[in-house]
């Protein structure tokens, strides 16, 4: 009786209607209580089975290995060695170098460092490796391999997954275009008056007002700098801390996509169109919570935002998957404001790791006003929680390391302050 009720609770919740509309504060537990939240229920489960059931690895501990299981693992030390992640001898025993070349690439693709690759994992480095072995010929991925190397080439796999587009380089000698020229008599210039008559307006190309913050921007030119520097900062070598920081931001962000796109996938029937008007309601939902995050302590938010949760009658794994896809989904659109109500969310359901979230962007001022003191609360919560092993967003030892670096490294010095008498001797 007990599960048939449960059942039919699961199905009711995922029944739920949001509206994208602004709501009214007592709406807004009803909001959260949406369709995908709803819905994500059911998919929870299923993924707590599957996680049960079996470890999605592609290569068992035991040391029995098949060969079909062998040739696969040969396929992956011939993947990690063309990209520059050395595997050792492509033998299809993934021992200790194997391991570790597996966890380099999960490290530089943002995925989590364990040295094991899940299914999403080990296609993505399969897949790579078979493309570039038919395009790296091509423009513009020629151009990408010739000066970044093959570990270049796959981050700009990566990026074209997560929707950054890759500019289309000219092909040597390809013909430019140019204006065609006709042989026009000159004429004497039109007077100002007469162009005044033409009705001219001055030209308005739609430029971003001053002030627009784009995390997608921000970190497209991260990217660029990271890749013309050889790589990530690393622990130990961090020598500019903010620009670490930014990097560690930008990785959080990629990791933070993966997972919602992970999650989106098992859903059924929603568009992400649909996915996204529910995110929506989720921002709508958490704004009375996010007023002042910029001022108020991490605890009087989470405080806050934990009963808020509490009273919305929604079950704890369904809010987090949904401040999940949320999250992912804010990255993708580039909207700020939902990023930070998904990972205020995220922090206030028990997930503190994802202060991380909140402390980049409370420093950058995305989605909320510039808070560096609250921002350095927020990352010192999340570092604890990671440390304690609630690690999130691929908050490996190396990611933990720098993060604790860059955000306790002294600030630059500023100009001298002398105190000066007045009194004119």
């Amino acid at each position: 009786m007990t599960k048939a009720r449960l059942c039919a609770s699961v199905v009711a919740a995922s029944m739920v209607v949001v509206p994208v509309q602004r709501a009214m504060a007592d709406e807004a537990a009803a909001l959260i209580g949406g369709a995908l939240l709803g819905g994500l229920i059911v998919n929870e489960v299923h993924k707590n089975k599957q996680r049960q059931q079996q470890a999605a690895r592609t290569t068992p501990r035991s040391s029995g290995t098949s060969s079909a299981q062998r040739q696969e693992n040969r396929e992956v030390q011939s993947a990690l060695n063309y990209f520059g992640y050395n595997a050792g001898a492509v033998d299809g025993s993934l021992g200790r170098r194997s391991r570790g070349a597996i966890a380099q690439y999960q490290a530089d693709m943002g995925f989590v460092t364990d040295g094991y690759l899940d299914q999403h994992e080990l296609g993505f480095l399969l897949t790579s490796h078979q493309r570039a072995l038919a395009s790296g010929h091509v423009a513009p991925y020629n151009q990408i391999l010739a000066s970044q190397g093959q570990a270049g080439l796959l981050r700009t796999y990566r990026n074209e997954q997560l929707g950054i587009q890759t500019p289309q380089a000219v092909q040597p000698g390809q013909p430019q275009t140019h204006m065609a020229t006709t042989s026009q008599p000159l004429t004497t210039a039109p007077t100002l008056a007469a162009r005044a008559d033409t009705g001219a307006a001055l030209p308005n190309f739609g430029f971003a007002q001053q002030g627009t913050k784009s995390i997608n921007a921000h970190c497209n030119e991260v990217n660029l700098l990271t890749t013309s520097n050889g790589g990530l900062s690393r622990s130990g070598q961090v020598r500019e801390p903010v620009f670490a920081l930014n990097e560690q931001f930008c990785q959080a962000r990629s990791q933070a996509m993966v997972e919602a796109s992970q999650i989106e996938v098992t859903i059924p029937n929603m568009t992400s169109v649909q996915i996204e008007q529910q995110c929506e309601g989720l921002t709508q939902a958490m704004a009375p919570q996010m007023v002042g995050i910029d001022t108020k302590a991490p605890s009087e938010v989470v405080a806050s935002t934990s009963t808020f949760l509490q009273n919305s009658g929604q079950q704890m794994p369904s809010l987090i998957s949904g401040g999940k896809v949320c999250l992912g989904v804010g990255y993708r659109i580039d909207d700020a404001e939902m990023t930070l109500a998904s990972a205020t969310l995220l922090a206030s359901a028990g997930q503190l790791g994802y202060g991380e979230i909140i402390s980049h962007q409370l420093r950058q001022g995305f989605g909320a006003p510039i808070g560096m003191a609250r921002a350095g609360e927020w990352m010192r919560l999340a570092l604890n929680a990671a440390q304690s092993g609630s690690s999130v967003l691929g908050q490996n030892p190396e990611r933990i390391a720098v993060l604790s670096q860059a955000s306790t490294a002294p600030a630059a010095p500023g100009l001298p302050v002398f105190s000066v008498s007045t009194s004119g001797n």
